[in-house]
């Protein structure tokens, strides 16, 4: 009586429980979807290539053994066996019970010939001891462990990133084989100047074999074809100077690059609509839609101007004096200074001496502290070599304030006052042009720089391409593209701290100097490298880096950012095709204007083409 009547007080508490778990989300969390349909029957051919054998050795002449097992066993060219030697019975001392035979390892076996009944292996190394008719032969039961290496260009890394996972996960499910990542052997090609096309061809396999003790590869090559991420796959299983399995497919609709959402919500339920800062919306899409993802988050974007030139080297810059932007830009012959309005550029002043070589890069900053935008040229000539100069502007007409400087430039902001103050350089080196690792401090002086002591900077810092980034609350690093078309991040002080495995940067301008080689004299180019971008895109106070991506021309820049577990990387594109030959930014609390020079280029050589200046406007 007792019992039921606290039964029934407590069924609409537990009725009242229940409701309440089923409202607020206590059900089950949905399991995941299964694998694309093309990725199920890609593994399942993968673990097909590693079967579980065991057979008999039949013949041996010299290093050639016939195995009496064929393609009808799963036996395939390059397939790893070990030949081993069966002995006495073993039986267990108390039941009596046959556990097997004694057995003597004899040597690594690798099939050579793959035929319907039988096989013929080679040995690979030394035997440690003769085969001989009789003896067996079997691959290993254990899981094999496949380095799995992605190579990307013009896909997104988020689309590359979930693709790739989710093909190793389901090549994992066949219980077959183990995924090892082979980032490390995308780094080694790209020093190795090894395309990944000329890989998949097989160009560099066996050596990257060699280097990194690698047993099974498989290359993915992410391009895209038709507007759609596709994949080109290899299989190297022990046979490196040809692919055992190739295979093409576009990346499955179903794989998309994952949406980060808090870690304390889930994906459904009311939220209220906030205002994304610039970095949320660069990283959840491209600058404008596109076919392939049409759900990709969209930025509005703003053409100011269109020159009828190529636009080598572009700066942006707000000046102290007005607090209106500023951009600077060259054509490689003169020098134009902009006022920035949201609707359009205003001209300010023009610098078109006739002089000789080219200008390499222009580049703000504010030398003399006037609170006046100054400009650093480098100009570079064949015979004369370096002659660079710094302009000013007064009552809208540029003035000289210092000329000939026999020194390659880089205008820094050492202290995090918003302009550079200071300037690095070194005299050309007749031989590289550049002077890896070395750079002295200037300051202006009257009419005139003159040297501050030494920089300490990494010993792989060239004079282009880099820029001052802080990346903490007083964290400050120095970022730039190394001679590989790498961004790296070091400290002040020069250490290394990251370095992408993605391809950045890639200019247009190029310093032409001569080297003697007895008794000829050769003629050589280098490009400069457009400046990566630092500016706080989410108004956290900590900025990220923007750096061009101009490999395809296809108008891309990578967003690299500090996360909890270190640096990362993510590439967006600006929807339209060209080179990114120059980045600058409008300040502003959480969405700054981006501004990006982007250049179509025409003619057999590319040297001739128009630029257009676009802008990402401030707010959704």
């Amino acid at each position: 009586m007792h019992q039921r009547s606290l039964a029934r007080r407590l069924a609409p508490l537990s009725l009242a429980l229940g409701l309440v778990w089923a409202s607020t989300g206590g059900a089950q969390a949905p399991e995941p979807a299964p694998a694309p349909a093309s990725f199920q029957v890609l593994a399942e051919q993968v673990a097909a290539l590693f079967p579980v054998v065991q057979t008999e050795v039949v013949d041996v002449s010299g290093d050639r053994v016939t195995l009496a097992a064929g393609r009808r066993e799963g036996v395939r060219r390059g397939l790893a066996l070990a030949a081993f030697r069966e002995g006495r019975e073993l039986y267990h001392p108390t039941t009596k019970q046959l556990l097997g035979r004694t057995e003597e390892t004899l040597a690594r076996l690798r099939v050579v010939e793959a035929h319907e009944a039988y096989a013929v292996a080679t040995v690979v190394g030394s035997p440690e001891r003769p085969i001989r008719a009789g003896d067996r032969a079997r691959t290993s039961s254990d899981k094999l462990r496949l380095t799995m290496v992605s190579l990307a260009s013009g896909v997104r890394p988020g689309v590359v990133e979930a693709a790739t996972d989710a093909l190793a996960k389901e090549l994992e499910r066949t219980g077959r084989v183990q995924v090892l990542f082979g980032d490390r052997i995308a780094l080694w090609l790209a020093e190795q100047r090894i395309s990944a096309e000329e890989f998949l061809d097989g160009k560099g396999v066996r050596e990257a074999g060699e280097r990194f003790a690698l047993a099974d590869l498989l290359a993915v090559r992410f391009v895209l074809a038709q507007g759609k991420p596709f994949m080109d796959i290899r299989l190297f299983a022990g046979a490196p100077d040809a692919a055992g399995l190739r295979q093409a497919l576009f990346v499955p609709s179903a794989v998309r690059a994952p949406v980060a959402q808090p870690f304390s919500t889930g994906g459904t339920g009311n939220v209220q609509a906030r205002k994304r800062s610039l970095l949320e919306r660069l990283l959840s899409g491209n600058l404008a839609p596109n076919e392939y993802s049409a759900a990709a988050a969209s930025i509005p974007l703003r053409s100011l101007a269109t020159f009828p030139f190529v636009v080598t080297s572009m700066d942006v810059a707000v000046s102290p004096a007005d607090g209106v932007p500023r951009m600077v830009l060259t054509d490689g012959r003169r020098v134009f200074v902009y006022r920035v309005t949201p609707e359009k550029l205003e001209p300010e002043w023009t610098h078109d001496k006739l002089m000789v070589g080219s200008i390499l890069s222009v580049q703000f900053a504010d030398l003399d502290r006037d609170k006046v935008l100054d400009v650093v040229v480098n100009r570079q000539d064949v015979q004369a070599g370096m002659f660079s100069y710094i302009l000013t502007g007064r009552d809208g007409r540029p003035q000289t304030m210092v000329k000939d400087i026999p020194l390659l430039l880089l205008a820094m902001d050492e202290t995090g006052e918003g302009l550079p103050r200071v300037l690095w350089g070194h005299p050309q080196d007749r031989d590289t042009f550049f002077r890896r690792g070395a750079a002295t401090r200037y300051t202006l002086r009257d009419d005139d720089i003159a040297a501050d002591g030494y920089a300490t900077v990494n010993s792989t810092l060239r004079l282009t391409g880099a820029t001052f980034a802080a990346v903490g609350k007083g964290e400050r690093v120095v970022a730039f593209i190394d001679e590989h078309n790498r961004l790296k991040v070091t400290s002040p002080q020069g250490e290394e701290l990251w370095r992408s495995l993605a391809v950045v940067g890639g200019g247009i301008a190029q310093a032409h100097y001569q080297v003697v080689v007895t008794p000829t004299i050769v003629d050589k180019f280098v490009k400069m490298e457009p400046r990566p971008l630092a500016v706080d895109l989410d108004g956290d106070g900590i900025q990220e880096i923007v750096v061009p991506v101009n490999e395809n021309d296809a108008g891309q820049m990578a967003v690299v950012f500090k996360g909890p577990t270190g640096f990362r990387i993510q590439v967006v594109s600006s929807g339209l095709q060209g080179m990114v030959t120059g980045l600058g930014a409008i300040p502003g609390d959480g969405n700054p204007s981006l501004i990006a020079a982007v250049v179509q280029r025409t003619g057999f050589w590319g040297k001739q083409g128009s630029t257009q200046i676009i802008m990402t406007l401030p707010s959704e």
